[in-house]
This record gives C-alpha cells, sequence and structure tokens, in this order.
C-alpha cells in the first residue's frame, strides 16, 4: 500500500532532524561546563537569559540598547518564546492577540497578510532586528517578539504611528542543544521543526532552524503550506570583537477562503452578461463574447441589482425574477469555498544579513547590512470578485451563477529586493554621583526596489486591444459537479478551452498611479541619550531622527503599449536608465523627536513602582493621493503617553498606560462606495464641459481606492493594562485590558463644493426657461449626498478599528502531586464595534469571545529526552456567540425597505485540536 502524503511528510522531517543532530552532535566538542561559555555583554543585542518563560527583563526598544525593561519610558509588551511555545502560537497574529491595545483581524475575514492594528489607527509594520521585513512571521525561527506602541520614528524610522513589531530571530550559542517538534492536528494540519544549537569551537557557534507546516480551515480547499530553513553563526574571535551571520529561505503557498457569502436580491433581466467587451467561459462549456450589441439580445446585457444580502447555510433569500415572482434561495453547507481554486498567495523570500560587533574600550561600535529578496504571486479577482463577502448572482432564468473576471490586473506579481547599511555607536559618559548619561548614534541607508506588475488575461484570438477582450469565467451553482475540486479546476488558466477564435493568454498592463518600478532610497540618522540619575531611581531618554526620501520611478513615456495596447516593459533601471526619473514629489525629508522619563517612584524589598511620561512622533510616508487628484503627503504622528510599571511581590508585575495619538494626513475612503467613477466625473463637471475640454477634471482612478478617497486627521485615546505573573501555588497568568476611541475628521470641503455646484447647476437648469441638458441626473446627486452624510455626520469610525475596548487572559496551571502535568485557559474578548454608519447612526455588531484549552504533560524518557506532550483546543466554546451559528461582522450596504444594513454574516469558528510532541535532545 502507498504511503499516505502526511506520513511522508512527518517522516521526511523527522529524519531530517534526526539526520542532522547526530552529525551535529559528532561535530562538536563536548559540552563545556558553565564556567567555559563564552559571555559577551553587547549592548546591541537583547539579553534574553532570563526570558525562559512568559516574562522579559530587558528590551532593546527605547534607545536601539539593551535596556532594562521597567525603567524604559516606551510602551513595550514582550512575548517570549516560551509563552508561544505554551500556547501553540506560531506567528506573529497569533502571539499579537494577547497583547493590549493590539487588536487582530481573524484569517476567513481577511485575505491580505496585514491582519495587525495598533490602537485603532493602522496596520503596523514589521521590523526584523531592526530592518524592513515583509514577509508574514513564521515563529520557527523567533526569539521573541517586542510590540512597541505609540509613534516612535526615534526607533524605527519609518513607521506608523500606532504601532509596530519588532522580531528578534534566534542567535547561535555558546552551548549544545537540539529541539524536536512534531504536531498534527485538525484538518489534517500538521507542523515540524528542528532547531539545533552546536558549540562547533570556543570561538564558533551555530544553528540551525528547519520548518515545514500545512495549516488549513473548516472551509474545503484552504492551504497555507510553509517551508523554510533558517542558519545562524556566530564567530567571536576576540573578546571585544563578535561578527554574526544569518542566512535563511522559505516558500508559502497559501489557497485562500472566506467565511461570508452573499447573493444580489434582484434578478438579471436576462442571462447578465453585464460587463461590456468580454469573453465569458461557463461552466456549461460555452464561450460568449459581449460587446455593447453582441449577445444581440439587449436583455442579456444587464446585470443583477438590488440589496446584497448574507446567504450562509442556514439562511434563505427571496430573489426577484424579472416577471415579478420571487424564488429561494438556501445556503450552501460552511464547507463550501466560494472562491474556487483560483484564489491564491504565494510567496518565496530569502534573507541574509551580516553583523560586526566591535568594542573600542567605552565605545561600542556595530555594523550590520541586511539584504532581503521577496517575490509574491497572488491573484485577488476570484469568484465573487476581490470583495469579502463573495457575491452571487441569479438570472433572468432563475439560475444562480458566480463570476470571476479576469482581465485587467487580476494576476499580481509583487517583490522586493531591499538592501540596507547600518552603522550604531554607543559611548557611555559616567558623572559620578551627577549620574550617567549612554550617548547612542546611528545611520541607516536602505535601497528598496519595489516590482509591482499586475496581468491579465485576454482572448489572444480576437482583433482589437487586448484590455477588449478580457476574459472572465461564469460558475453555474446548479451544476451537479458544483463544489468539488474537479469543477473548479475547469477553471484553472491551463484547462481553459482552446479553439480556433479563442485563445487564453496573459497580457502585461500598468498604471502610473502604481508604478511598475518604485526604488525608494531612504536615509536616516538617530542620535538620543539615555540619562540614569539618584542611582537608577530617574532615567531619561531624549532623541531625534532626521530622515530623507527619494524614488525613482519610470517616465511617463515609459507606460508605452504595442499595437493591441499590451504594455512593453522598457527593462529593469540598469538596462535602460533612460526609461527613469527621480520623483520630483518624493524627495522627502522629515525630522522626529522623542523625549521620556521614568522615575522609581517607590522600592521596597520585593516590589516597585516606576512611573513613565513620553513624547514621541513619528512619519510614515506614502503615495497616495485624493479624488481630485493632489497628493496627501506623509503621514506624521504625535503621541503623548503617561503610566505605571509595577514589579509586585510573588512575581507580579503591571503595567497601565494613558495614551494620546493623532495621526495627520491619513488617507481616508468613503463608504458606502455607492457614487461610481463615472458619476463621479458627472457631478464635478458641467454636462457642457467635455473630457476634451481643458477645464474638465479627470477622477484620480489608481489601484488604491483613490477615486473615493479624501484627506483626514484621526484621534486615538485610551487606556492599557497588562497583568502578569510567573509561577505561584501552581498558577502562571498573563491578562490584558484596553479601552479606547478612535476619531476621524476627513476633510469632504472639496466634495461638497462640487455637490452643492451640481445641486445649484441642476436647480437652475429645471427652472424656467433653463437648459433641462444641463440638470445633472437625480441618482448621482442622491448618491453624492448619501456619501456626505454617511461620512461627516459623525466623527466615529467603521470597522474592527472601532472596538470600544478588548480584553485577553491567558491561565496556566501546574496540577499538584502530578509532576509536570499542566491545565492551560485561554481566551480574548471583543465586543461590539461599528459595523456600518448611515447618516450619523453607527450599528454595532461582531462580540465574540472565543475560549481555548490545552493540556501538557512535561517528562524525562529513557533519562535522557526531556519531552513535552501537548493536547490544545481552540474554539471550546464562545461566550458571546454561545450556541449560535453566526455573528455580525460589516455590512455591504444599508436596506432602505427594511431601514437597516445589509448585514455580513460569518459562521463561528469550529472546535479544532492539535497535539504535539517537543523532544529535547
Amino acid at each position: 500500500m502507498p504511503t499516505p502524503p502526511l506520513v511522508r511528510h512527518a517522516l521526511a522531517s523527522v529524519l531530517a532532524g534526526l539526520s542532522v543532530a547526530p552529525f551535529l552532535r559528532s561535530a562538536a566538542p563536548a559540552p563545556a561546563a558553565p564556567s567555559e561559555e563564552v559571555v559577551t555583554l553587547s549592548p546591541f543585542t537583547v539579553a534574553d537569559s532570563d526570558d525562559k518563560s512568559w516574562q522579559a527583563t530587558t528590551t532593546l526598544i527605547g534607545s536601539r540598547t539593551n535596556q532594562e525593561l521597567l525603567k524604559v519610558p516606551v510602551n513595550v509588551d514582550v512575548i517570549t518564546s516560551e509563552f508561544m511555545r505554551d500556547l501553540g502560537a506560531f506567528s506573529l497574529e497569533d502571539a499579537a492577540r494577547f497583547v493590549a491595545g493590539v487588536d487582530v483581524t481573524p484569517r476567513l475575514e481577511s485575505r491580505n497578510d496585514e491582519r495587525v492594528n495598533y490602537r485603532g489607527l493602522s496596520t503596523g509594520g514589521i521590523s526584523r532586528n531592526f530592518f524592513t521585513w515583509y514577509v508574514p512571521s513564521d515563529a520557527y525561527n523567533v526569539e521573541r517578539y517586542d510590540f512597541a506602541k505609540g509613534s516612535n520614528s526615534l526607533m524605527f524610522g519609518d513607521s506608523s504611528p500606532g504601532g509596530q513589531a519588532t522580531v528578534y530571530t534566534k542567535r547561535a550559542r555558546a552551548r549544545n542543544a537540539t529541539e524536536l517538534f512534531a504536531s498534527y492536528g485538525s484538518y489534517e494540519t500538521f507542523r515540524f521543526q528542528l532547531d539545533a544549537n552546536r558549540k562547533l569551537h570556543d570561538k564558533v557557534f551555530l544553528r540551525l532552524n528547519l520548518a515545514n507546516r500545512r495549516n488549513r480551515t473548516y472551509v474545503r480547499g484552504t492551504n497555507d503550506v510553509f517551508r523554510a530553513g533558517h542558519v545562524a553563526l556566530t564567530y567571536e574571535p576576540f573578546k571585544t570583537t563578535t561578527i554574526r551571520l544569518e542566512a535563511e529561505r522559505g516558500t508559502t503557498y497559501r489557497m485562500r477562503a472566506d467565511s461570508a457569502l452573499a447573493i444580489n436580491d434582484v434578478a438579471a433581466a436576462g442571462r447578465g452578461f453585464s460587463t461590456n467587451n468580454q469573453w465569458y467561459v461557463t461552466s456549461d462549456g460555452e464561450i460568449v463574447q459581449r460587446t455593447a450589441t453582441n449577445p444581440p439580445l439587449a436583455i442579456d446585457r444587464s446585470g443583477p441589482t438590488g440589496n446584497q444580502v448574507s446567504l450562509l447555510q442556514g439562511q434563505t433569500q427571496s430573489v426577484r425574477l424579472p416577471n415579478g415572482t420571487f424564488r429561494s434561495f438556501s445556503g450552501f453547507d460552511q464547507y463550501s469555498n466560494m472562491l474556487g481554486a483560483v484564489d491564491y498567495n504565494n510567496r518565496i523570500f530569502n534573507v541574509a544579513n551580516v553583523t560586526i560587533e566591535q568594542r573600542i574600550g567605552k565605545l561600542a561600535l556595530e555594523f550590520a547590512y541586511n539584504q532581503q529578496f521577496q517575490h509574491e504571486d497572488r491573484n485577488d479577482n476570484s469568484f465573487g470578485t476581490s470583495q469579502t463577502p463573495p457575491v452571487l448572482s441569479v438570472d433572468g432564468a432563475g439560475r444562480p451563477y458566480i463570476d470571476a473576471a479576469f482581465g485587467g490586473a487580476a494576476f499580481k506579481v509583487f517583490g522586493n529586493v531591499v538592501k540596507a547599511g547600518r552603522l550604531a555607536a554607543v559611548y557611555p559618559f559616567d558623572f559620578g554621583r551627577l549620574g550617567k548619561q549612554l550617548l547612542v548614534v546611528t545611520a541607516l541607508h536602505q535601497k528598496d526596489l519595489k516590482l509591482s506588475e499586475r496581468f491579465g488575461l485576454y482572448n489572444s484570438a480576437a482583433p482589437g486591444l487586448a484590455v477588449n477582450n478580457g476574459i472572465r469565467l461564469r460558475a453555474y451553482l446548479d451544476d451537479p459537479g458544483f463544489g468539488s475540486e474537479k469543477f473548479f479546476d475547469q477553471f484553472l488558466i491551463p484547462n481553459l478551452p482552446v479553439t480556433a477564435d479563442f485563445k487564453p493568454a496573459f497580457y502585461h498592463s500598468a498604471t502610473n498611479t502604481g508604478p511598475f518600478v518604485d526604488i525608494r532610497y531612504a536615509r536616516t540618522q538617530t542620535a538620543s541619550l539615555s540619562g540614569e540619575y539618584f542611582k537608577g531611581r530617574v532615567n531619561t531618554l531624549v532623541g531625534v531622527s532626521w530622515n530623507a526620501l527619494t524614488r525613482k520611478i519610470p517616465k511617463e513615456s515609459a507606460y508605452a503599449t504595442d499595437a493591441r495596447g499590451i504594455f512593453v516593459h522598457p527593462g529593469m533601471p540598469d538596462e535602460n536608465p533612460a526609461a527613469y526619473e527621480y520623483d520630483p514629489r518624493f524627495n522627502l525629508s522629515a525630522q522626529s523627536k522623542m523625549a521620556g522619563l521614568t522615575v522609581e517612584a517607590w522600592r521596597g524589598e520585593q516590589a516597585r513602582v516606576v512611573a513613565i511620561a513620553s513624547h514621541s512622533e513619528s512619519f510614515n510616508w506614502q503615495s497616495r493621493q485624493v479624488f481630485y487628484g493632489p497628493d496627501i503627503g506623509p503621514v506624521r504622528g504625535k503621541t503623548k503617553e503617561v503610566g505605571l510599571r509595577l514589579e509586585l511581590p510573588r512575581r507580579l508585575t503591571a503595567t497601565v498606560s494613558f495614551y494620546d495619538t493623532k495621526r495627520v494626513n491619513a488617507a481616508y475612503a468613503w463608504n458606502p462606495d455607492v457614487l461610481s467613477l463615472t458619476q463621479l466625473e458627472d457631478l464635478i463637471n458641467p454636462n457642457n464641459i467635455l473630457p476634451s475640454d481643458p477645464r474638465y477634471l479627470e477622477v484620480v482612478n489608481g489601484l488604491n481606492n483613490e477615486r473615493r478617497t479624501v484627506n483626514s486627521n484621526e484621534q486615538s485615546r485610551g487606556v492599557e493594562f497588562t497583568l502578569q505573573s510567573q509561577r505561584w501555588l501552581g498558577l502562571q497568568s498573563r491578562v490584558s485590558f484596553s479601552a479606547n476611541r478612535v476619531r476621524a475628521q476627513a476633510d469632504f470641503s472639496r466634495f461638497r463644493s462640487y455637490l452643492t455646484a451640481a445641486e445649484e447647476r441642476t436647480a437652475a437648469a429645471n427652472a424656467p426657461g433653463g437648459d433641462r441638458t444641463l440638470a445633472e441626473q437625480p441618482a448621482v446627486l442622491a448618491n453624492a449626498r448619501n456619501v456626505l452624510t454617511s461620512n461627516t455626520l459623525t466623527d466615529e469610525v467603521a470597522g474592527r478599528r472601532s472596538v470600544p475596548y478588548t480584553g485577553s487572559f491567558v491561565l496556566d496551571y501546574q496540577v499538584p502531586r502530578v509532576r509536570g502535568f499542566r491545565v492551560g485557559l485561554n481566551g480574548v474578548f471583543t465586543p461590539d464595534y461599528n459595523v456600518y454608519i448611515r447618516e450619523g447612526q453607527p450599528y454595532r455588531a461582531g462580540a465574540s469571545f472565543p475560549l481555548h484549552a490545552y493540556l501538557m504533560y512535561d517528562v524525562r524518557l529513557r533519562q535522557r529526552y526531556q519531552t513535552t506532550f501537548r493536547l490544545g483546543l481552540n474554539n471550546v466554546y464562545d461566550v458571546m456567540v454561545g450556541d449560535g451559528r453566526y455573528r455580525v461582522t460589516g455590512a455591504t450596504s444599508f436596506n432602505t425597505v427594511q431601514n437597516r444594513p445589509n448585514f455580513i454574516y460569518r459562521y463561528a469558528e469550529p472546535t479544532t485540536w492539535s497535539f504535539s510532541v517537543t523532544s529535547r535532545l
């Protein structure tokens, strides 16, 4: 009998680990006594020797040097590898759920990788070893995550004002250790890891980390496979010199899904071929060309209308047919993947890093060079469009169908080649009884070459422009084979039909609002002083950063197309430098400052109370435009924060902080999106001004919602609290709570002036003696008023960032009299938030409080191998959802008949399990 694939994966991973471990063990000398271990006190690396628990003691966030966490005047939450191991958290998103002030969008509610939101302001970026990092972080080679909150360009340079996470990778150490990890769980998920560290010589240490995992969900077809390897080498040729080398390579293959579904409640008049100049390929085996006159029946060229209403399993919706009757449709089972097999997001990445540390007397120097490459292939235009939820439609004959658009820019190839060098110098000044000062100066130069290439699918056998021959796919849901793997496989590109008149092919497309090559040159210099006074009771931090950014982009002439309108790539800058130029709008500079103070208000034998206060600034470069043309400019942020940190008896720590963050120049996309590009241009331009007229204003229509974007200023105010205890009476715990309010003041002044002018033109045109041809359409004016009233009558925001408060807890109990046996319980609480806002009235829903549990047993096998067995149960019970099948997470539009939003419902997450074994050889 052939070996099942899962077993082959397991055997391959385990055998690889077992084959490497003896080799490393035999290559290494005998384990050294603790006194022989090389100890290097580096100011540039975090001292995590005490982090073998849930609590960390030091951080680099602050002055970029190793400092006691209690004394740093910056809000930092540290998630250690021990905490992640106990909870079965294998990604930054898994860890972030337990950080106060940080919200994580569930995987099935977003197709993007950027799912971590800081203080309701933005999805913060990721820094890895203080270099820009673009790849989603898997924890297989991660020592810890530091979540810095607030504006902090002193630390990170270009950063969002809400916060940013820092990833510390595992370093080679002067000891011998090998750890093997294997897990298996629901829906055939698995994970295998190897972590092997060897002391090859008194001055040379090597560490190897390997990972092979597959994640799946209850939705059929979802798949997330990750394979990677990371090597770290430390060489200490002298007591004052340390050289560290790192290299990593990884791949991710991900098929995505969505946990929501909707249907248009008014059917199309005919067959619903509503998009002009397209070739439709249907699951019936048809190939239909749709032009302005073809198919011949005009009735087949109109699409469905009405509301987009939820259609999950157990729900029934009535759709009005053209004859005035209604037909009921029931939801498909919750395991159905409406996105099909054409929605994917794959990545390949590799990174190399070298760091040299040198001490010359009191002076410590660090030179670090980082080079990374990441390549991303993705298709977001799956069945049901790129929006969430995917939407079904019904044709005039009552047949349900779902379309996928492959023309235009459906297929995307993104990538980055980053080369960055950093030089840092640290010098301590000791003024005796007056105190100490630590001067830190850094300089960073980074070149980030970003590729953004987009491709569409068209019929190359048809004459005319490629854009007028785009291909759309149609799946009829009454097909007996619908839902099967074979059904969706027919729509994969190699499986599409080919005839004399129909030959699918890719064409290259480009737009100057999203340059296909964008090379950014960033230069950053920082200087900071960390002061310590009164025997360490008072600590200060003051710093300033100077930053400059230029970028090289293609010239307008570089967007040339051939006779079929297909973009002709001019070559890269090194191949054709004449096709590129420096962007005059992006010769930017910024300065940001930080000042912070910690005061040890009380010190006892077993307790300390430290007060903190800080004022910090940040900037975030962006290339965004408002709908009528001008650039928004860089995002600027300012944060004021005060709080307390407490070390209490029984190894209990607590942090409470109050903050006020203001964000300026935030791009704001209005909602509901009821005003099309054509309607907006009709609103702006009088009917007697044609597109050929120099006075005609064209709305910016780029790739980042420019056509519905205005400038906005935002403010986030709140409080955060974290309580953490090391084990006492068998119990260790972590509890977090945060409450905040985000307010937005979007600038609709220009939009309002356009609407007012259009209303005045229309009133004059409809008055006696007026020219009726100058009157704007009632639907255009009505939709514009809807946009204005929905976005200006309140300063509240919608979506998960409007969550008023959140909380999380983790309890881990060591069972008495059963050595090594532990029981864990944890959960994350999210209350109702604004899922929709109409005319100033928010509609709230979305509450969840899923509980998770685990059992762990530590035992030494054969008196030699320390082994941990873990059984984890996720989504055991949701306190807020209870026995309900769904929860509301948003809305598609407003139902004027029912006088309520058309809510987006999602399934409650089912209970899943995983079993893992960790063995330390």
